[in-house]
Parts: C-alpha cells; sequence; structure tokens
C-alpha cells in the first residue's frame, strides 16, 4: 500500500451506527439514554486528486465528492469505473460496500463488497474491522466479533477495534469480555471517554456500583459527561448513601436543565432520605406543576406534608389522588396518617376501613387499624389517670 494510499483510506473512515444503553431514573432504573457509541465502517469524504494520481484513483475521488452530495447513483458507478480501471484497487470496496450498508440496505450486496475486501488485503486490519460494522449491522454478532478478534490480532494498538469489540461483546451478552474489551480501548485511548462510558454501563447493569462510580466519574473530570451521565451518577452515589454527592450532581443537572424530571424526582428523593422534608415538598410541587396528574409524585408529597405538618395540604393531596383513582388505598393510608398526627384516631380508622377494600393495602391497613385502636386506649387510659389525679 503507497503512502498516498493510506492517506486516502484514512480520509474515508465515516463513524456511523450507535448502541444505546438504558438506566437509571426516578427511583428506579430507567432507561433512556442520551449516551450514543458508535461502529466504525464506511467511506466518505476524500482528499483533494494530486497530479500522479492513476485514473481508478481519480474515479475514486470522484465516488466520494458525488456521496458527499448524496449523488448516490454516480457514486456508485465512478466506484465501480476506479474498479474497473485498476481491479486490484480495494479502497473502492469500501465505498461501495459503505453505500449498500447503511445508504440503500442491499445487505447481500455489501456483504459481497467487504467479503471481497478482506480476500483482496488479509493483512490489512481495516478489511477485517469493516466487515465485523457490516456483521454488526446485520445483527450478526458472532461473526462480528470473530471478524474484530482479527483486526486486533493484526493490529494490537487500535483502540477503535477493541472498543467496538465490546459492543459486540455486549451484543452476545458476553459482559465479561466486554470489559476486558473496554478496558484495553481506555488503556490505548485514555483521553477519549467512550470506553469509560461504557464500563460504566456495564457496571451499572451487573450491580457493580462502586466500580461504576469510578468510570462515571472518569467521564465526569474530563469534562464529558452529558446530563444523563450526571444524573445516573447521582442516582449512583444515592443508592450508596452519599446523599451530599447525589445532591451536588442533581443540582447541577438542574441548573443545566432545569426540566430533568428524572434529576428533580430523584433530588426529591434524596431531601427525604435526608430527613429534609420541607426541601422535599418544594421538589414534589415543582414537578407537579408540570405533571398534575402524576400519582407516585402526589402520594410522596402528601407523606412529605404530614411530616411537616401540613395536614390539611395532605389530606387535600389525598383527595387529588383519589379523584383519579377511586379506593386507592395508598390516598387513604396518606389520609388516616394526617387524622392520626392531629389526634384523630377514630377518623383515621374510617379512612383505613377503606383502604383496606384495596387488595394491595389490605394488610397493611388492617396493622393500622389495630394500632388505632391501641393509641385510643393509650389516650383513654391517660384521660382517666388524669381525672384520678385531679380527685
Amino acid at each position: 500500500m503507497t503512502k498516498q494510499t493510506m492517506i486516502v483510506r484514512l480520509s474515508v473512515l465515516l463513524v456511523v451506527g450507535s448502541v444505546c444503553l438504558v438506566l437509571g431514573g426516578c427511583m428506579t432504573a430507567a432507561p433512556t439514554t442520551d449516551e450514543v457509541t458508535t461502529i466504525i465502517g464506511g467511506s466518505e469524504g476524500a482528499t483533494s486528486p494530486q497530479a500522479d494520481v492513476t485514473p481508478a484513483q481519480k474515479a475514486y475521488y470522484s465516488a466520494t465528492e458525488f456521496y458527499r452530495v448524496r449523488e448516490l447513483g454516480k457514486a456508485i458507478e465512478n466506484f465501480e469505473r476506479a474498479r474497473d480501471l485498476d481491479p486490484g484497487y480495494v479502497d473502492p470496496l469500501y465505498g461501495l460496500g459503505r453505500i449498500y450498508l447503511v445508504d440503500t440496505q442491499e445487505f447481500d450486496k455489501a456483504m459481497e463488497m467487504y467479503e471481497l475486501a478482506r480476500s483482496m488485503a488479509p493483512d490489512d486490519p481495516y478489511s477485517h474491522s469493516s466487515l465485523a460494522y457490516a456483521y454488526f449491522v446485520m445483527g450478526r454478532y458472532q461473526d462480528s466479533v470473530d471478524a474484530y478478534v482479527d483486526a486486533v490480532q493484526l493490529n494490537p494498538d487500535d483502540a477503535d477495534a477493541f472498543l467496538n469489540l465490546g459492543y459486540a461483546y455486549e451484543k452476545m451478552e458476553m459482559d465479561l469480555a466486554a470489559v476486558e474489551a473496554y478496558r484495553r480501548a481506555q488503556e490505548l485511548m485514555p483521553d477519549d471517554t467512550r470506553a469509560s462510558q461504557s464500563l460504566a454501563h456495564l457496571y451499572y447493569r451487573s450491580g457493580i456500583y462502586d466500580q461504576a462510580i469510578a468510570a462515571y466519574e472518569k467521564v465526569r473530570v474530563r469534562g464529558s459527561a452529558s446530563s444523563y451521565t450526571l444524573s445516573t451518577l447521582g442516582f449512583l452515589y444515592m443508592k450508596l448513601g452519599n446523599l451530599d454527592m447525589a445532591e451536588n450532581l442533581f443540582l447541577s443537572v438542574l441548573q443545566q436543565t432545569p426540566a430533568n424530571v428524572a434529576a428533580r424526582a430523584n433530588l426529591a428523593g434524596v431531601y427525604r432520605d435526608m430527613g429534609d422534608f420541607e426541601k422535599t415538598v418544594v421538589q414534589y410541587e415543582r414537578l407537579l406543576a408540570e405533571r398534575p396528574d402524576d400519582m407516585s409524585y402526589l402520594l410522596a408529597l402528601a407523606d412529605a406534608y404530614n411530616e411537616v405538618g401540613q395536614y390539611g395540604s395532605a389530606i387535600s393531596t389525598a383527595k387529588r389522588v383519589l379523584a383519579l383513582r377511586a379506593g386507592s388505598g395508598s390516598a387513604y393510608v396518606a389520609w388516616a396518617k394526617a387524622l392520626e398526627k392531629q389526634g384523630d384516631y377514630e377518623g383515621a380508622i374510617t379512612k383505613l376501613e377503606l383502604a383496606k377494600n384495596d387488595p394491595e393495602w389490605r394488610s397493611h391497613a388492617l396493622m393500622e387499624i389495630e394500632r388505632q385502636h391501641q393509641l385510643i386506649e393509650i389516650r383513654e387510659q391517660k384521660a382517666a389517670r388524669d381525672r384520678w389525679n385531679q380527685g
């Protein structure tokens, strides 16, 4: 391969495709994700032709220019012309493979191009990684793994190939192999956060929270963490009981994106776990301003109102839940708690009798009814003692 051809090869690498990994969320893992990783493969763009290029190379340059302006028919025509002029010229095969795989989705033709490229250049790592990408897009993950393994054996310092090998291993649910591939990619490109991001996702999914935090922190310290990553990191700190760090991260996210519902809900949970119910109330009130019919937020707010002594607000919030779902045992329990806090045990029993009609809350309601009767007995015994002491 000439030096000029190597320059051209490097100029036509295009990162395409994506693999999305879900987590984190409002009190439960939710996924969503705005973290996107990529697979290498395809052809786009080219350097300007030099005076001494061959006719085949000129056709190739023309093809990449037509591809750049999305004239696919002319791009294909010129890639084919380049092949006709020089049957041993491998680069047009990558261009054709890219078009057939990604643009026209003629997968059989794409595979023909990539397999031919590998047979023509078996010692070129790129011929294997391009074919591996094609296998990946087509869902042939074992073949993708095999081809990426061939690529990294030919070039053990190809960080992108290791990263993409990790993606393929993940698709096959071979998490340990994926971890090793990502670690190698991380060693080879320590300033690139993609491998750290992928490792963090894997550790999180496996419940290895301390290592997930360490991997996410590598992303954060480089200043490349998205709001989603910061929210997930905050959620992990919350899970491990580091509430101060979780609070700081969620506040940081909300400063960037005030409408981030998951971050605000998790922040409310942090304040609840801290026992700071005044701040808990504030966060749930803001959430309900955006989502007034969210029953989970309404119930959490009713509980928080009870904790700060706003019993009337707790009852009115419980009524809002009942308007959305008649017979909600959780709403009657919150209402009963507000009455109990005010010393109205009989009223609390009345609401708990309604709560026990909800199968999900029946056992809890029965225990609470018994406790209310005990509170009534204690109250009556105290009243009797007071009367006795007064003579």
